[in-house]
């Protein structure tokens, strides 16, 4: 039964139809020819927006017939595109490109391109574009012998197809499903009559007579699969002959052509229900006429398959003489497909022709490898082993020139059904050595590409966690800086700050109020300024230092005074330390320390250098941490400093970066009878800069 499928498979592909009837005539490649002309005539006037459509339309025209012009037009357009942003125009471009790779049969290259064309046209309502998107990866999936793949593909086209609005199109895909599941038996002949019927339906909803013809011939294909019952399959001939009425009346001659194959296949040996409907006579008599009918299609493939049924027919009668003449034709029709057919026959036409030229391409080449075969088996039935082996020797070059075309990409899949046969007929120790080696190569292939797979794989799965810990740690250090900033921009003294401005202008007192207000402004500013930078200079901190500690004394009037002393080693202007590292401890000498002395207490601020570090000091004569948070304690205290955690996050943050580190020391002063004076905080900041 695997053996009459894989016939079948060879001898009825729909798409040799639709390749054949829409672009073999040389009227029709003039026809192209003028639309790629009258394209190019409309990009110089054109604008932006427009000269994408068009651009994309002559990246379509080439993509069947000149891979690097295709590229070439598809590539412009997703540049014009993407500067414009034109979302659809850049989807409609990886498309294009995804069918230049296609035509090359870099499937790998297409499914990208498809991929890519799929994401974007899915941010967008382009249902009919991404219909087309769908249906050439369900395309791929056919090719690469994929069949669940390919029919949820050809699904996602019909559903995106209706949903466009675009009925018109829903034609190729009942075909390509028909053909997935009648070639690939990937469910019942039922489900192919399904869609056969539905391609019927369509056909005649809009008056196609060559879409009825089609039809009908496939559905009497599709009952010549039948395994139900011989009544069943008698139902190849009825649609057969409505197929052949409308064929004859609009003179398709590849229709017309198929059509007699398919008879010819319904009384041959290799269909069901051989001993009801078997009659060896009638097969060679509708393949004879299936031949007359093919010349006048110049397809050369077409006339190859038929003539390797005319020499299976003269093998089985025994007449080696006539299948010899046979095989011979056939060997020249393909050699005149492959030298001129395939290379200037362009995919032009209804969207079918996408499965169609490849199609024919890759069944030529089985049609080479079968005819080597019956070569082989007329030779060994004469006797000459010589000539055997070298037919022999050729059918597994012609096998390896598929593997070849398919360039690796599971070709295998497509000789699958026939591989037990070709095993019994291996009858030389070099050809089974040469088969042996040609699993062994492929084995190690398929081995090389999982390795280079895996190492695809692992090295985005660490890419993945680097890009998650990069953005772990830019949230840290956005957290970081938002704690720093409220640290910095505290509303009690933002408040309280205010309120003496506001005391001064009340009092009249508009001199202190103008300063005053004039060194909040600058703190403000300089604050907000500082919070997103690594980096100050020296000058810049210590104006901001100055203009806290001014403010806090309003606030605290006569309760403290500062000193700031600068190294004159030290360049203000030109060397940076990072910015308000002081500033919280600053606040926690004034509030914790100094607000609860009893005396005047006082704050020394030191900057100098030593050892390549910038040593800068905060000195406080305040009672120091115990005693203040013993207070604090009896008070109930709200206020709760932040200072050492936020510092030491932002010094883990900047040490990541630093070859030298930035050093943190905080030592709780005491007198000489071993009392607490007070607290320093001492940073040894590499230099930067000056």
């Amino acid at each position: 039964m695997k053996k009459a499928q894989f016939v079948l498979l060879l001898l009825f592909s729909p798409c040799i139809l639709f390749s054949q009837t829409d672009y073999t005539s040389s009227s029709t490649a003039s026809s192209s020819r003028n639309q790629i002309d009258s394209l190019r005539n409309l990009l110089s006037g054109s604008e932006a927006i427009e000269r994408v459509d068009i651009l994309n339309e002559l990246a379509s025209c080439f993509a069947g017939e000149n891979f690097d012009s295709s590229i070439f037009y598809s590539s412009q357009a997703a540049r014009l595109a993407t500067i414009n942003g034109y979302q659809k125009g850049i989807g409609i471009a990886r498309y294009e490109t995804g069918n230049a790779y296609y035509y090359n049969m870099d499937f790998k290259n297409a499914l990208v391109s498809y991929l890519s064309a799929q994401s974007i046209l899915e941010n967008g309502s382009f249902n009919k574009e991404l219909g087309d998107v769908s249906l050439m990866i369900g395309n791929i999936n056919l090719f690469i012998w994929r069949g669940d793949e390919a029919i949820n593909a050809y699904k996602k086209a019909i559903r995106y197809y209706t949903e466009a609005g675009s009925d018109s199109s829903l034609f190729a895909v009942y075909d390509a499903i028909s053909m997935t599941v009648f070639f690939l038996s990937y469910g019942s002949i039922d489900s192919a009559l399904v869609y056969g019927y539905k391609m019927l339906d369509h056909s005649r909803k809009y008056d196609d007579r060559y879409a009825e013809a089609y039809s009908l011939m496939q559905i009497g294909m599709f009952y010549s699969r039948s395994l139900k019952s011989v009544t069943e399959k008698q139902k190849t001939l009825l649609y057969c002959d409505s197929a052949m009425a409308v064929a004859s009346d609009i003179k398709q001659d590849e229709l017309i052509t198929i059509i007699h194959v398919i008879r010819g296949n319904y009384y041959d040996e290799l269909s069901t229900f051989f001993e009801a409907t078997g009659d060896l006579s009638a097969a060679r008599k509708h393949y004879e006429n299936a031949y007359k009918a093919s010349l006048n299609t110049g397809c050369s493939y077409l006339q190859a398959i038929i003539l390797i049924d005319l020499a299976k027919l003269d093998l089985i009668d025994k007449n080696y003489k006539d299948a010899n003449i046979h095989l011979e034709l056939c060997d020249a029709r393909l050699k005149d497909f492959f030298d001129f057919e395939w290379k200037n026959t362009p995919a032009k036409g209804k969207v079918a022709n996408a499965l169609g030229k490849l199609m024919d391409y890759f069944m030529a080449q089985r049609s080479r490898y079968s005819m080597c075969k019956k070569q082989f088996s007329r030779t060994v039935a004469l006797g000459d082993y010589e000539k055997a082996i070298d037919y022999l020797l050729l059918s597994y070059e012609a096998r390896d020139s598929m593997f070849a075309s398919q360039k690796g990409k599971q070709v295998e899949l497509l000789i699958t059904e026939d591989e037990t046969e070709k095993q019994q007929q291996k009858i030389q120790t070099l050809a089974k050595d040469n088969e042996l080696n040609r699993l062994q190569l492929s084995r190690t292939r398929f081995i090389l590409i999982g390795i280079g797979a895996g190492i695809l794989m692992i090295s985005v799965i660490l890419l993945l966690i680097l890009q998650r810990r990069k953005l772990r740690a830019d949230q840290r250090s956005v957290s970081m800086e938002q704690r720093l900033l409220r640290a910095q921009m505290n509303p009690h003294f933002i408040f309280n700050s205010l309120a003496s401005i506001q005391n001064f202008v009340i009092n009249e007192d508009s001199d202190q109020a103008s300063i005053y207000l004039s060194r909040f402004s600058q703190l403000v500013r300089n604050i907000l300024d500082n919070s997103v930078e690594e980096y100050v200079p020296l000058e810049k901190e210590i104006n901001t230092i100055e203009n806290y500690l001014e403010l806090q004394k309003v606030r605290y009037a006569s309760k403290f005074d500062y000193q700031i002393t600068v190294d004159e080693k030290i360049d203000q202007e030109n060397m940076l330390i990072p910015p308000m590292l002081a500033q919280p401890f600053i606040e926690n000498a004034i509030e914790h320390g100094i607000r609860h002395k009893a005396t005047p207490g006082h704050i020394g601020i030191r900057f100098h250098l030593q050892d390549g570090l910038i040593r800068f000091e905060v000195e406080d004569d305040g009672v120091g941490r115990e005693k203040a948070r013993e207070i604090e304690s009896k008070q109930k205290s709200r206020h709760r400093s932040m200072a050492t955690s936020i510092t030491r996050d932002r010094l883990n943050t900047l040490n990541k970066k630093l070859k030298k580190k930035i050093r943190m020391e905080i030592t709780d002063l005491k007198d000489d009878t071993g009392k607490v004076c007070g607290t320093r905080v001492e940073f040894g900041i590499p230099v930067v800069g000056g």
